[in-house]
């Protein structure tokens, strides 16, 4: 990793150099410019060491790889079965997991499922008391994704904006920014400049696409409620979706 770093070993370069300038520079010559100077470089190299750090250990073609991968296995699934209702993605504090969940009702209702208490963790589950009531818990993208931030957003527009941010672009490199606004119970996110391909797949129609089904879970999370994907739409260099969140 280090190896082909740029960051490390710039950073390993300046200190270097900074070290040696600045022995010479304050006990021998006695030069104001130069100590600053080597002082200058010492601090620039433990910026670009630190920066070094944060580079992600996989790039973002990789994450992307792995990313479809996944998709590719949850659409098979779905279209096997012939499911065509959409998801509700759950918290973790309803599915007996450290993760948020994709629960997917296997009959469509007139209104949807009222979840009160944690599922049990399996693939096949029932969700409620009438005999329909049965539908698959899935481990999504988003589900994953919860474990590359180190603290989960709070219930407010900022956190969860700044959280995605965080995530697309520093972390996965798959999208620019996302802006949120919060509306009564209504979430609507933007995301800028995405790179994941938009694929008219079995899977989106119940999940939503990869980023919006990122974007639910952590919204899930976030206001530790049931959340569904309302409404999606595409344009060249933006992205926009509604998630709902229900009581």
């Amino acid at each position: 990793m280090h190896n082909k770093n740029p960051y490390i070993w710039g950073g390993l370069c300046l200190l270097v150099t900074g070290a040696i300038l600045l022995i010479p520079a304050y006990f021998v010559l006695n030069l104001t410019w130069l100590v600053a100077l080597s002082v200058c470089l010492l601090i620039l190299a433990f910026i670009m060491l630190a920066l070094g750090n944060t580079v992600p250990r996989l790039s973002p073609e990789v994450c992307q790889l792995l990313l479809e991968t996944g998709i590719d296995n949850i659409a098979t699934i779905v279209e096997e079965l012939g499911i065509k209702t959409k998801a509700i993605y759950l918290p973790s504090s309803l599915t007996n997991d450290t993760k948020p969940r994709a629960l997917i009702p296997l009959h469509s209702g007139p209104g949807k499922p009222n979840i009160l208490k944690a599922l049990p963790q399996r693939l096949i589950t029932r969700y409620g008391t009438a005999p329909d009531d049965i539908g698959l818990l899935l481990s999504t993208v988003g589900s994953n994704a919860i474990e590359l931030v180190e603290t989960m957003p709070g219930p407010t527009p900022g956190e969860l904006e700044m959280s995605l941010t965080n995530l697309f672009r520093g972390k996965l490199g798959v999208a620019d920014s996302a802006s949120v606004i919060c509306q009564n119970s209504h979430i609507e996110v933007t995301i800028q400049n995405p790179r994941i391909e938009n694929r008219a797949t079995w899977s989106h129609h119940c999940l939503g696409c990869p980023l919006a089904s990122i974007v639910a879970s952590f919204a899930a999370e976030a206001w530790n409620k049931p959340v569904a994907i309302t409404q999606e739409e595409f344009g060249k260099k933006q992205y926009s979706m509604i998630i709902e969140v229900l009581d």
